[in-house]
C-alpha cells in the first residue's frame, strides 16, 4: 500500500478529525486502490475536497465556540464588576441618605434595595431541556370521579 495521502488533508492540530474513520477508509480507497477509477461525481478529488470542506466548517463551529466562550468570560467579568460597583452604590446612597434626614425618601429607597446578590454564570442562560418537576404524587393518570 502506498503512503496515506490523507496527512496532507488532516488536521494538523490536536483537535479530533471530524471526517468519521469509516469515511476516511473509503476515501483512502479511491486514493489508492481506485486511483484511476473514476465514477460519475465520485473520485479521490471529489472525496478529498468534501472532506476538506467539513474539516473546514468543523474549524469554523471551533473558532465560533471560541469566541462564544471568550465572550461569555467577557459578560461575567463585566457583571462582577457591575455587582461590585451596585453594592459601593448602595453604600454611598445609603451614607447620603443618612447624611440628609430630610430627604427620607432616599433612605427609604436604599433601605428597600437589599445589597445586590451575585449571580451566577449558569443564570445567563441554561441550555436543554428543563428538568422535571415532580410535585410528590404518585399518580401519572387521574381517575375520573364516579358519580
Amino acid at each position: 500500500m502506498t503512503s496515506n495521502p490523507l496527512t496532507l488533508v488532516s488536521s494538523s492540530s490536536s483537535e479530533p478529525d471530524p471526517v468519521p474513520a469509516d469515511v476516511r477508509a473509503v476515501i483512502d480507497l479511491f486514493a489508492t486502490h481506485l486511483a484511476k477509477v473514476a465514477f460519475p461525481e465520485v473520485d479521490a478529488a471529489v472525496l478529498r475536497k468534501q472532506a476538506d470542506e467539513v474539516r473546514a466548517e468543523a474549524k469554523a463551529i471551533a473558532a465560533a465556540r471560541a469566541a462564544l466562550a471568550a465572550a461569555e468570560a467577557k459578560v461575567e467579568a463585566r457583571l462582577a464588576t457591575l455587582t461590585e460597583t451596585t453594592t459601593r452604590a448602595i453604600a454611598y446612597a445609603r451614607i447620603y441618605g443618612q447624611a440628609h434626614p430630610d430627604r427620607k425618601a432616599i433612605l427609604d429607597a436604599v433601605t428597600a434595595l437589599d445589597a445586590p446578590t451575585e449571580t451566577p454564570v449558569t443564570s445567563i442562560k441554561r441550555r436543554g431541556r428543563p428538568p422535571k418537576q415532580r410535585d410528590g404524587s404518585a399518580e401519572l393518570f387521574v381517575q375520573p370521579e364516579s358519580q
